[in-house]
């Protein structure tokens, strides 16, 4: 059954593949450098395209070029894409043994194309190489973060030319032993040589999909996080602190909010440097979060500043988790800061009489809390 010639698939891979090649390559140029693999995907589409171009020329450039050099194109390009995809996932990239497969692949082609001249052999052959790439591309895909539409998209495309490929090598009978059956127009043909163009804009539409999630996820942490810690800014804290409030309104449970002060943080400065000084923040940022719960809310409001929410959290309950917090402050768990002390302030919001009527007169009635707990010797807890 004849739909197209053969030799408009190729050439529209070969344009597809180089338009998308080039427009991973702007992406790449514009994207931040922490979202690696763009350069990569772009090499190897603009590989796999000229590989696409150079076989639609067959029968009019010499079998060296048209078999030998695309074969060895596609295989590079396909390489080059798994390359890609390990530097996005934050991989090690592993180019052996996969170029000592490539080669060993090349050296059984050249003896295919001109010593037994085996059109069979040289398909079988190809098949099995895109079987192992699609079935690794798609376990990295899958395994990629973040896990959206993006990864789902791309794995689901390894998936589908996985089986194309095994497809191609199950209908391998029905090929004869010609020289030119790249350009037979009958349907397994014509099935699998439209599935290669389609699968290089798709996977090139999956590259693109996962770099703008991952872009995506990137410039939502940098608008949420305090960028030196990593704990939920200002914006983000009132946000979330909104709805906590909301629902504890709803639920009629108590919401606790703990401030926090490190104690003379200033002299810390002084002695030992900003540098110091920005490592003790991250120091007591860290530890602070790991004795908190999922639900908590941990938020740098500026400077040595803290505030914690604590949802579901009683007055008594509140106290402990802020006492627990000082005590293990107190201790020197890094050798290479100094010792350094924190004072908090615990305040608790219930619906009822005498209960701060919002969220910022909770903070303030915390901070009142903490200003005491400084007033009288610090490295206390007040409530």
């Amino acid at each position: 059954m004849e739909l197209f010639d053969p030799r408009t698939y190729l050439l529209v891979t070969n344009l597809l593949g180089v338009l998308c090649a080039l427009v991973l390559w702007v992406q790449a140029r514009s994207f931040p450098e922490e979202i690696k693999g763009l350069r990569d995907w772009a090499k190897a589409v603009g590989l796999i395209a000229f590989a696409s171009g150079l076989s639609g020329l067959r029968g009019i450039l010499p079998s060296l070029l048209t078999v030998v050099v695309s074969s060895a194109l596609f295989l590079f390009g396909q390489q080059w894409v798994i390359v890609g995809l390990q530097r996005y996932c934050g991989r090690p990239v592993v180019w052996r043994p996969a170029l000592d497969i490539i080669g060993a692949l090349l050296i059984v082609i050249v003896g295919l194309t001109y010593g037994s001249q085996h059109y069979q052999g040289r398909l079988f052959l190809m098949s099995l190489a895109h079987i192992a790439f699609s079935a690794f591309g798609a376990y990295l895909a899958w395994q990629a973060q973040p896990r959206g539409f993006g990864s789902r998209f791309l794995g689901c495309f390894f998936v589908l030319g996985l089986l194309v490929a095994i497809y191609r090598i199950a209908t391998l009978p029905s090929v004869t032993d010609r020289m030119d059956d790249l350009f037979d127009q009958g349907m397994i043909q014509q099935l699998y040589l439209g599935f290669f163009s389609l699968g290089v804009l798709g996977l090139s539409i999956g590259f693109i999909l996962l770099a703008n999630e991952r872009l995506r996820v990137d410039l939502e942490f940098m608008a949420t996080r305090d960028p030196m810690t990593g704990a939920l800014n200002r914006r983000a804290f009132f946000a979330r602190a909104k709805v906590e409030w909301s629902r504890s309104q709803r639920t009629r449970q108590p919401l606790a909010a703990v401030t926090s002060d490190i104690d003379f943080f200033k002299n810390v400065n002084d002695t030992h440097g900003h540098h110091v000084g920005d490592l003790v923040i991250k120091d007591y940022c860290q530890r602070t979060g790991q004795m908190l719960r999922i639900p908590d809310v941990l938020s740098r409001f500026g400077g040595e500043e803290f505030v914690i929410l604590l949802p579901d959290t009683g007055l008594a309950e509140a106290k402990q988790v802020a006492e627990r917090i000082r005590k293990e402050i107190a201790k020197q768990r890094d050798k290479r800061l100094p010792t350094y002390t924190v004072s908090l302030g615990v305040a608790v919001a219930q619906a009822g009489s005498g209960s701060p009527e919002n969220i910022e007169a909770l903070l303030a009635l915390a901070d009142e809390k903490l200003y005491q707990a400084k007033e009288r010797g610090r490295n206390r807890v007040e409530a």
